[in-house]
């Protein structure tokens, strides 16, 4: 079998070669015995992975990626120092659905003094 070999020479430019081994196992002790670290390793006869088509997608998602947490970072950067408790409540409802409070007297017996009366709460969905 043959292999298409890239790799870096001592003094630094990219060289590339052709190996031939017995079996795909031998490839890697063939390139040591030779003092070849590989940078890229394909077997001969077969294109190289095309990257225009991945490397559009990848880009595309990158950029998706990069949109969404720029938005997501100037959205917490406004809730957190510019949005005043009205906004921050308006948002706050958007996410949650808000809970209904009642509060009632008991009835049992009238407040014994101001601000301290019987009161109990209901919280309902």
């Amino acid at each position: 079998m043959k292999f298409d070999v890239a790799y870096r020479t001592a003094d630094g430019k990219m060289a590339e070669t052709t190996i031939e081994v017995a079996d795909r196992n031998a490839v890697y002790s063939e390139l040591r015995r030779q003092g070849i670290t590989p940078i890229s390793l394909h077997e001969a006869g077969t294109k190289k992975r095309d990257k225009s088509d991945g490397g559009k997608l990848s880009a595309a998602l990158k950029l998706v990626l990069f949109v969404v947490l720029f938005a997501a970072a100037v959205f917490a950067a406004w809730y957190f120092l510019a949005a005043d408790d009205g906004a921050k409540r308006r948002v706050k409802d958007l996410v949650a659905k808000p809970s209904k409070i009642e509060m009632h007297q008991t009835g049992e017996a009238p407040a014994p003094r101001k601000g301290t009366g019987a009161v109990s709460v209901r919280i309902s969905e």
